[in-house]
């Protein structure tokens, strides 16, 4: 059966619902397909059916079939120490600032640090982790075919997971990606924090799906009228943040 979920997943590029209605509808496949389907990935993989899949995220909205992977999955199994961090794509020197200051402290409590590949905020926390040596789960944003190609030199750290429900695409996915991306981070996060972001910012939207997850949501405060829109999370009911405590007393 999981081979069965991976070439649905690799024939649907990794589209929930159409992968959804080839189950529903049980579409036919080939025994020889279906027996070469783990040939045509050069990634590891688990499924939904795997016992290495976090049974806390199959509880999420859409859960993803199959996650493909780049690291140590043993980090998925720590859900109730993962701490998403994540922002605009705009940085500045009070952001990258509050950046420093949470992760060493969320760091010496041995939480696991979560981020959206994305430029701005959440490079600077995927950055942070890689020059610290922290524990990180990064989502990202292409298929894990294309982040292979551009990574084959790089040697896998033992700190560092990279994920993603997309194998390969015909760059067609459009604002999926976005949807993907957001599901996954919310489903693999007890909590959230936003650190810096302006109202264009596209992270707005993971504050929604944040809200309807029933996750535990954390802002950052800026300065009275500035464009940050983190007072206004905080006005909207996140938890406004001041120190690495404001977060672990909370999950």
């Amino acid at each position: 059966m999981e081979n069965v979920l991976l070439y649905f997943s690799i024939k649907y590029k990794g589209d929930w619902d159409k992968i959804y209605h080839a189950l529903d509808t049980k579409e036919k496949i080939t025994h020889k397909d279906l027996d070469e389907v783990s040939k045509k990935i050069d990634s590891n993989f688990i499924t939904i059916l795997s016992p290495l899949y976090p049974s806390y995220l199959k509880n999420t909205h859409k859960p993803p079939f199959v996650i493909f992977y780049k690291g140590d999955i043993t980090l998925l199994s720590k859900y109730h120490k993962t701490i998403a961090l994540v922002g605009g794509i705009e940085t500045n020197e009070y952001g990258i600032k509050n950046i420093d200051f949470l992760m060493n402290d969320l760091n010496s409590e041995n939480v696991i640090f979560s981020t959206i590949e994305n430029e701005g905020i959440n490079n600077e926390v995927f950055d942070n982790a890689l020059k610290n040596e922290f524990n990180l789960i990064n989502v990202i944003q292409e298929p894990m075919k294309d982040y292979l190609k551009k990574t084959i030199d790089l040697p896998e750290r033992n700190n560092l997971l990279v994920i993603t429900e997309v194998y390969e695409s015909d760059n067609n996915m459009g604002n999926m990606v976005q949807e993907y991306s957001n599901r996954m981070l919310c489903g693999i996060s007890k909590g959230i924090v936003f650190i810096h972001f302006k109202a264009n910012d596209l992270v707005n939207k993971l504050f929604s799906f944040a809200v309807n997850e029933g996750k535990e949501i954390f802002a950052i405060p800026d300065e009275t009228f500035s464009k940050n829109s983190t007072n206004k999370l905080i006005k909207n009911g996140a938890k406004l943040v001041e120190n690495a405590k404001d977060i672990l007393n909370e999950i």
